[in-house]
């Protein structure tokens, strides 16, 4: 199983790469991802080309949330790590039965096309746009 993780997040990487820098996948890659990640590559291409892959970017600090439309909702997915909030993660990944949910997958093949919809907000806004994502306070689930 930790094979498996290895392998779905070096595939991504290597498709990353080759999109970022050809804007294109070839079929070879296509393929590969299509046998790793089956039904997962494709919700994740189909979200990555339908406008939701989200970059929350804020000024002046500079720093970005990335966030995905899923089925469900929007899942806060961070890409270095890999993390994202979605139930797939929490159960499958963590578990390394699998090493990515579509929603990263989505994530970071909108970024190498550079396919994703830029939001501009306040450093102010910053808590507001994160809170969803973050785990309540015990006192805070009783409210």
């Amino acid at each position: 199983m930790q094979r498996t993780y290895q392998l779905e997040n070096q595939l991504m990487e290597e498709a990353y790469t080759e999109l970022k820098t050809s804007c294109n996948v070839s079929e070879r890659t296509k393929d590969a991802l299509l046998k790793a990640f089956g039904e997962r590559f494709t919700n994740g291409w189909k979200l990555a080309n339908s406008n939701r892959v989200r970059r929350y970017e804020f000024k002046p600090s500079g720093r970005f949330v990335w966030a995905v439309l899923g089925r469900k909702g929007e899942y806060q997915v961070i890409p270095d790590i890999p993390f994202c909030y979605c139930d797939d993660y929490y159960f499958r990944v963590m578990e390394k039965k699998r090493g990515l949910c579509y929603h990263i997958i989505a994530q970071r093949l909108a970024e190498a096309l550079e396919k994703f919809e830029r939001i501009s907000r306040n450093d102010s806004q910053y808590s507001s746009i994160t809170k969803r994502w973050r785990a309540k306070e015990k006192n805070e689930e009783s409210e």
